[in-house]
């Protein structure tokens, strides 16, 4: 009888533990952590948040004190280990189990970075791939990292084991161009230069798939873009979000890459309220303008997501007004579409 792959051999091991585990609510995400299943312009996109494995439970940058627009990264306040990250995992399975057939995007979360293997154990993620590749209407699945840990390694074997016919977006998040918001207000550590380094694991792997007949899922990228966040003003958010989405395409035209960008308004969260408390979130005229901005500017060359999840961390949600749920109306419209009809009907 043959030996198992070690990494099939710690999944078995973590399977064996998860027997012990109680299915309660420490293993359950926080229902504002249960993203609701929405469409983008390849289908059914479905987003999934697994436990952060580091040893303070949260993202290293973020137990460091840095990222101060994210609450996100300071976890679930606790440390998870394989074992339940696998159990959390089966969890939403069973969840999501009426609409994993028809999942054609799925992203992934840690409360930090997917490829850091201190944060999210290597054999957990090849679980979470193996199940993916499973799903009969699977086109993309999108990982979160810090471009530190977006190696060519790293990057080789998640489109090794997605397998052919799929395709693998790593999501940096750039958040802003502008490096004296990105690195000195935001404190994201981030410099030009290892975010190009990263970019450029990704199109090293790219081409090494391109030239063996695309026998492995195909490499690509996607940028996080923060919308009127600290350091813009009222005439600069459109302005800063153009700017940082067209740089993000300079990167992905330089390397060959295809790209997805994911805006993200700017809400206020407890971190970010304590470091910029004059700051606050943009108006819903100046996100039409940078949605409907970005798209223009850059045409058919990325396919343009607007993502308005906040997991439970936005600290003055927006009242539920006409003018909001047509806003969120029309961003609907426009991540499945493209179209941007129903914003300008806003304007």
């Amino acid at each position: 009888m043959g030996r198992f792959p070690a990494t099939m051999m710690s999944i078995l091991t973590e399977e064996e533990k998860v027997r012990h585990i109680q299915f309660d609510d420490s293993i359950q995400p926080h229902p504002k952590s249960l993203f609701r299943p929405v469409y983008d312009r390849r289908g059914l996109r479905l987003a999934i948040v697994l436990g952060n494995e580091a040893l303070s439970g949260m993202c290293p940058y973020a137990a460091g004190n840095n990222c101060h627009h994210c609450d996100i990264g300071l976890g679930e306040g606790r440390r998870f280990d394989p074992a339940m990250n696998l159990a959390r995992f089966r969890w939403l399975q069973k969840h999501y189990s009426s609409i994993w057939p028809s999942v054609a995007h799925l992203v992934v979360y840690n409360s930090g970075s997917v490829l850091n293997r201190i944060e999210l154990a290597p054999e957990i993620l090849t679980a979470v791939l193996d199940f993916a590749r499973s799903l009969p209407e699977l086109r993309v699945v999108s990982l979160e990292s810090r471009e530190a840990f977006v190696t060519p390694e790293v990057v080789s074997r998640l489109t090794a084991d997605l397998g052919a016919g799929r395709e693998v977006r790593v999501i940096v998040g750039i958040e802003s161009a502008d490096g004296t918001i990105r690195n000195k207000l935001l404190r994201k550590q981030m410099p030009r230069i290892a975010i190009e380094r990263a970019v450029r694991a990704i199109s090293t792997v790219r081409r090494v798939v391109v030239s063996k007949g695309n026998k492995a899922a195909l490499p690509g990228l996607a940028a996080n873009v923060i919308v009127g966040g600290p350091g813009t003003t009222l005439r600069s958010i459109v302005r800063d979000a153009v700017e940082t989405s067209r740089y993000s395409l300079m990167l992905a035209q330089a390397y060959d890459l295809p790209l997805d960008l994911n805006l993200h308004p700017y809400y206020p969260s407890k971190r970010s309220t304590a470091r910029f408390p004059d700051h606050t979130r943009p108006s819903l005229q100046a996100l039409v303008e940078a949605v409907c901005c970005v798209a223009q500017s850059v045409g058919n060359h990325a396919s343009v997501f607007v993502g308005l999840e906040d997991e439970g961390h936005d600290q003055d949600p927006w009242d539920k007004a006409e003018q909001v749920t047509r806003f969120e109306r029309a961003v609907d419209f426009f991540n499945r579409t493209g179209r941007q009809d129903r914003f300008r009907a806003l304007l």
